[in-house]
């Protein structure tokens, strides 16, 4: 019985530590371009992006499936970051750091019980960093625009935060939607010329953020 018990606190522990070590970790742009204590943390970017999975899920009226769908992948898109840290895109070639977060995610789910949950993790963890599916591509734009939202937070309640402290933000969201990853669908099916007026609602609103 007792070794029973210990195996389940292994198995829970296992699975909780990644994200208790974000808890702990800030995130990297904030530190270092704003100079402010008590930075959001990588789990608090995380639970942002989830309070924007509701709100949009709630606009657009998806699905329980849907919602489920992108709230998990939001609460794994930035595990990797347990064991590499927040890498800032300037400091290193993104191949580079594909690689690192890719295996970073397999350490991290090898221990992973049952092996269900971590099929179902290295699915979802592929989804994302392909990007070709509209919930992937959802939660590429929902990351970028909880980042702008932080900023403009930021700016108008630390006093210390100046306009053009956070502008490399606002730039960073505007060249995600010029330069970054394809956020558009195949214009093949009904479904995917819904999803792709929701995409473009969403940049929009980002781009709002960023002016």
């Amino acid at each position: 019985m007792v070794r029973t018990t210990k195996s389940k606190q292994e198995s829970i522990s296992d699975f909780t530590e990644h994200f208790y070590r974000l808890k702990e970790l800030g995130r990297t742009g904030w530190k270092q371009k704003l100079e402010i204590e008590n930075s959001e943390s990588v789990a608090s970017h995380t639970v942002l992006m989830i309070v924007l999975v509701f709100f949009f899920s709630e606009k657009y009226r998806y699905s329980y499936k849907k919602k489920v769908h992108l709230i998990e992948m939001a609460l794994i898109h930035d595990l990797a970051e347990s064991i590499i840290g927040d890498i800032t895109p300037e400091t290193m070639n993104e191949n580079k750091k594909r690689k690192l977060e890719d295996d970073a995610f397999c350490k991290i789910t090898e221990k992973m019980f049952p092996n269900s949950l971590k099929k179902k993790y290295l699915e979802l963890w592929h989804e994302y960093q392909t990007n070709k599916t509209f919930e992937s591509k959802f939660v590429h734009l929902i990351d970028k625009l909880e980042m702008v939202i932080q900023a403009k937070y930021y700016l108008n309640n630390r006093r210390e935060v100046k306009e053009e402290m956070v502008r490399p933000f606002f730039q960073s969201g505007m060249s995600f939607m010029s330069h970054g990853p394809n956020l558009q669908l195949p214009k093949t099916k009904k479904k995917n010329n819904q999803h792709n007026k929701e995409l473009k609602d969403i940049k929009e609103i980002l781009e709002c953020f960023c002016n």
